[in-house]
């Protein structure tokens, strides 16, 4: 009997330590070249039903465009739907953006930019579903590009919406900033909707008093946040040598659904030098039914290399900790974090993830190899577990992160269970990969794959000069192939007669191009 029990034992413990080096992401966008910045979303009614939405590139009006795309689970994930888009507002427009909320009787919300660059038109748009994320009723737009005509305040929209059991009960608050081609002095603004985002408030700001952003960010963001007890809140950065001689983050709060604000100090410290390649978007995220407890998470670069940090609050932002270390390799080691994400479970566990460049050869941003990682609280931020890895693999650097449309992931945390989403580029691709991690025994639960990719096309060098060397798998080979610029427009067309050829770019202008053949997009670079 004692043997057949720790023999027993033996297996399980073997079980679980094979279960925690077996991690399993999934690909669920699947795109054609470029996916980014995806969005995770969970029903309050119901734990099983997650939405992830991203921006992905789909041909559209003879142009390839960027558009908002969704799928949607009702089993936690092992499964999911076939992809959605968002609609288009006008001829040439594009997407980014993306933010979603449920309220706590299950009706989602989708917020996301369609807008065109020069002239500047478009606006930001709100987006309901009422069956879980299957589908989506006609988008109304939130802002204009006009509402502050000099300053284009559509970039980077979050939005939130309000679950508390007071009479702000289901008000949705969106924030924005100016867009980025606008120099500063710049500030950032909010509007709300009591109608289910049908209607909005006028455009205003959020900083004020003796709480104002100053003359020199570009890029103000404030992350927002509501409270059970029906605050609408937001951390957002601030320099103006008056108000404080080092520069600052500074947490606002209302609830009176905007109408008036109060302000405390978050952190203030001596700017450190960073490399500006890094994803520096920050969150403030607050406790499902706890009013007091709040935290703020950022890179950060004081100690010489960008680290991930949580700042907490346990009196609903009155006073603030001092910045929490949440990544546990070496300090200062050279190895940069960046993408911070973060969630609270129903228990007040906090889980957070970014990405991480531990396992690198190399240090900074720059071709620096990569992989995600999570660590959890049970304190409120005070203290955090060991960090664990989220990648099933060490994911090769490529230029493409460096771009726009790859400053966040996303996750969401659920009784012990964490799932996650983010872009990475193992595929040769910048594509939206999920995990979900059971906590407790870090163990990676297998989800359905959900579309394989039989061809493939290599491309190099990368930057080109004068002769790009193509090569594609068997199923390719005798198809015709096209040449875009970065405008969208067809510059070549042939056919690919071996497995293997080079293609003259000599003619080509210095600039970004895609290589189309069958639904296979390849994107290299002309220098």
């Amino acid at each position: 009997m004692k043997k057949h029990l720790l023999l027993s034992c033996a297996i399980i413990l073997l079980s679980i330590q094979f279960g925690k080096s077996q991690i399993t992401n999934t690909n669920i966008s699947n795109g054609i070249i470029f996916d980014g910045e995806p969005y995770l979303a969970i029903n309050p009614t119901n734990n099983q039903n997650l939405v992830a939405a991203w921006m992905g590139i789909k041909l559209s009006g003879g142009l390839y465009r960027i558009a908002i795309k969704t799928r949607v689970t009702f089993d936690g994930g092992n499964t999911w739907s076939t992809a959605t888009s968002l609609p288009h507002f006008g001829t040439g427009y594009g997407s980014a953006d993306v933010s979603m909320a449920f309220d706590k009787n299950g009706l989602l919300y989708l917020c996301y930019i369609d807008y065109k660059q020069n002239p500047d038109s478009g606006g930001i748009y709100v987006a309901r579903s009422f069956d879980g994320g299957l589908n989506w009723d006609s988008p109304s737009k939130a802002f204009d590009m006009y509402d502050d005509a000099n300053k284009r305040p559509i970039d980077r929209p979050w939005m939130v919406v309000d679950n508390s059991n007071t009479a702000n009960s289901g008000t949705l608050y969106i924030t924005t900033k100016p867009a980025p081609w606008i120099s500063p002095p710049n500030r950032n603004y909010y509007k709300v909707s009591t109608d289910s985002g049908h209607t909005w408030s006028a455009i205003a700001n959020i900083d004020g008093g003796n709480h104002l952003i100053g003359n020199f960010i570009t890029a103000p963001m404030a992350a927002p946040a509501t409270t059970f007890n029906g605050n609408f809140c937001t951390v957002y950065p601030s320099y103006v040598t008056s108000q404080n001689i080092l520069p600052a983050y500074y947490f606002s709060y209302s609830g009176n659904q905007g109408q008036t604000f109060s302000y405390t100090t978050v952190y203030a410290a001596a700017p450190a030098a960073g490399d500006t390649n890094l994803k520096n978007g920050y969150q403030l995220i607050a406790h499902h039914s706890d009013s007091n407890k709040l935290i703020f998470i950022s890179p950060d670069s004081q100690n010489g290399d960008a680290d991930i940090i949580g700042i907490h609050s346990n009196d609903g932002g009155q006073t603030w900790s001092t910045p929490i270390r949440i990544n546990d390799d070496v300090v200062s080691n050279g190895k940069a974090q960046d993408m911070v994400w973060g969630a609270y479970n129903e228990q007040g566990d906090l889980a957070i993830t970014w990405r991480d460049r531990r396992n690198s050869g190399t240090n900074g941003f720059w071709n620096a190899a990569y992989d995600f990682y999570y660590a959890t609280s049970s304190d409120n931020g005070q203290t955090f577990s060991s960090n664990q890895k989220l990648s099933s693999q060490l994911i090769a650097f490529d230029s493409i992160i460096a771009e726009n449309g790859n400053d966040f992931m996303s996750c969401v945390f659920t009784n012990d269970t964490l799932c996650t989403v983010w872009g990475d580029t193992r595929s040769g691709k910048l594509n939206i990969y999920f995990a979900k991690t059971i906590v407790s025994t870090n163990t990676s639960i297998e989800v359905t794959l959900l579309n394989s990719e039989g061809y493939t096309i290599d491309l190099f060098p990368d930057p080109v000069g004068n002769e790009l060397k193509i090569s594609v798998s068997n199923e390719l080979v005798g198809k015709e192939f096209s040449i875009y610029d970065s405008s969208g427009r067809k510059i070549l067309n042939q056919k690919t007669s071996f497995k293997a050829f080079t293609l003259d770019t000599s003619s080509f202008s210095s600039g970004i191009y895609f290589l189309k053949i069958d639904s296979e997009i390849k994107r290299f670079v002309k220098n």
